[in-house]
């Protein structure tokens, strides 16, 4: 699936002279996190919840300590000032936009996402703005999948594909587990590094297909405190 399939084409734009009041009663009313700055039909910013994070009006300006007023940087100081107390648009919002393409695979929206901590990008195709797309848009796909149920391999077989499964984690140490399998329920056996490393072998073992249930009967091995 890609970023035009799970996008929101409907869009919610704001002109780089809307209010900043006005910005904030879009993302109040419509439950958003940020709105896309457009002038004559092209993309130049974007206003976030981050960008009103800190306003005047609210008395949630940022208050430098006096030694970083006297050696902070005199344009640094002007630019938070805007932030806090420009009126419209064009003054508040980022200009350094980061978008994906309407091409672009959900995975490498995650990736996004998560490198520059934000919430939403917009989508565009040839240079256009045509959707947003956000952690929830990711959740709504998430939520609407449906995986049919694979038949149950025999006990042989699946617990084959247990140990392959097992053998392929860089992160694990394999070589101290056991397991068994009786009618696709796995008793695992053994010790796993951390806590951690045991609750991920439970869940990489309940995703495989044709497992029914999981009994975990794994240790931790203890920690050695070097003298």
């Amino acid at each position: 699936m890609r970023a035009q399939d799970a996008m929101t084409k409907v869009l919610i734009t704001v002109e780089p002279d809307t209010t900043v009041c006005e910005i904030a009663r879009l993302l109040t009313v419509h439950r958003i996190s940020a709105v896309p700055v457009v002038s004559n039909g092209s993309l130049i910013g974007l206003v976030s919840q981050t960008d009103l994070g800190h306003r005047v009006e609210t008395g949630t300006e940022k208050r430098r300590k006096w030694w970083l007023e006297a050696f902070g940087s005199p344009d640094d100081m002007a630019r938070e000032y805007i932030k806090t107390h420009g009126c419209r648009a064009q003054e508040v919002m980022t200009r350094h936009v980061i978008s994906v393409s309407k091409e672009a695979t959900l995975a490498a929206v995650a990736d996004v996402l998560d490198a520059n901590r934000i919430r939403q990008v917009p989508v565009m195709d040839d240079g256009k703005l045509v959707g947003m797309i956000s952690r929830a848009d990711l959740v709504r796909v998430l939520a609407a999948a449906h995986v049919a149920p694979a038949p149950r391999p025999s006990d042989g077989p699946l617990q084959a594909a247990i140990w392959q499964a097992l053998k392929a984690q860089t992160w694990l140490s394999s070589a101290y587990l056991n397991l068994a399998v009786k009618d696709g329920v796995v008793e695992l056996y053994g010790a796993a590094a951390s806590n951690d490393q045991r609750r991920a072998v439970k869940v990489l073992v309940q995703g495989i297909p044709g497992v029914v249930k999981v009994q975990d009967k794994m240790g931790v091995f203890p920690k050695v405190v070097a003298a």
